[in-house]
């Protein structure tokens, strides 16, 4: 690893670790199968906020705040539609959701307690826009009436409004802004893929985007794998010209650093499948 990502790799892991702590709660893990973090989706809030100008104390608040948010909310989705008249599965459904709810206090008392008003106001709205497009996309999905590409534009405002808000308020040059944003929906479509792949892949289950991608005429389970393989190396791309366009030779590595980590996640799934 570079010597100048380093550092900032181990400021990645002390926020992560910190996340970890403020939702470890025990007897919800019993029940509960909380998400994974958004490790890569904030680092690059981490470093943006850092880019412009925050105390690192400060920029450590907003990104572990927003990681709080971002476990509340993919706990959320984790709660079915339908489960068996048992104890346990009532139990799981109640921790369920009280887990999502308890992570997003978090955020809210962290943020309340260092008197930041105006970012709860940001991750507010941003939460709300979020919900608004869960329940298009479950509108759609049970009228049967979305594509592949509604699918992906829904998706992008549910896996990026928390941080895009946060990089619109405190980005305060138009270019920067635009460069910021773009990272993010271009990162967010890249692990979205990723992450639907191995679910079709590891869990045998053809997931809810990827089957809107087989309404696509000639496309067949058969060839989908390629199919997903080049267009997640086409937004990896995409997002390393971003990189390359906008910051000078020396902030470079970081950024690559972390949109190599998709690289490293494509390649490992395909070592897998070719194993098998």
């Amino acid at each position: 690893m570079n010597r100048d990502v380093t550092p900032f790799s181990d400021e990645i892991r002390e926020i992560a670790e910190r996340i970890h702590h403020m939702i470890s709660q025990p007897f919800v893990r019993q029940y509960v199968d909380m998400p994974a973090m958004a490790e890569n989706r904030l680092a690059l809030l981490y470093f943006c906020l850092l880019e412009n100008g925050l105390e690192k104390e400060r920029a450590k608040r907003l990104t572990i705040s927003a990681g709080l948010m971002q476990v509340g909310l993919d706990t959320h989705e984790l709660v079915k539609l339908t489960y068996e008249n048992t104890v346990l599965d009532e139990r799981t459904r109640q921790l369920t959701v009280l887990a999502g709810d308890y992570c997003s206090s978090q955020y809210y008392y962290l943020l309340a307690e260092a008197g930041e008003i105006e970012p709860i106001r940001i991750f507010s709205h941003a939460i709300q826009e979020i919900n608004e497009a869960k329940m298009q996309l479950h509108v759609s999905e049970k009228d049967n009436k979305l594509s592949w590409e509604a699918y992906l534009s829904l998706r992008q405002t549910i896996d990026t409004a928390l941080y895009v808000g946060v990089v619109k308020h405190f980005t305060p040059v138009e270019e920067e802004r635009r460069f910021w944003v773009s990272l993010f929906e271009e990162t967010s479509a890249v692990e979205r893929i990723i992450g639907e792949w191995e679910q079709l892949q590891w869990q045998k289950q053809i997931p809810s985007g990827l089957s809107r991608l087989l309404q696509k005429p000639g496309l067949t389970l058969a060839n989908l794998l390629d199919f997903v393989e080049a267009r997640t190396n086409e937004l990896i791309g995409v997002c390393e010209q971003l990189v390359c366009s906008l910051y000078p030779n020396e902030k470079q590595p970081l950024l690559n650093w972390v949109t190599s980590r998709y690289s490293h996640r494509l390649n490992r799934l395909k070592r897998v499948v070719e194993e098998m």
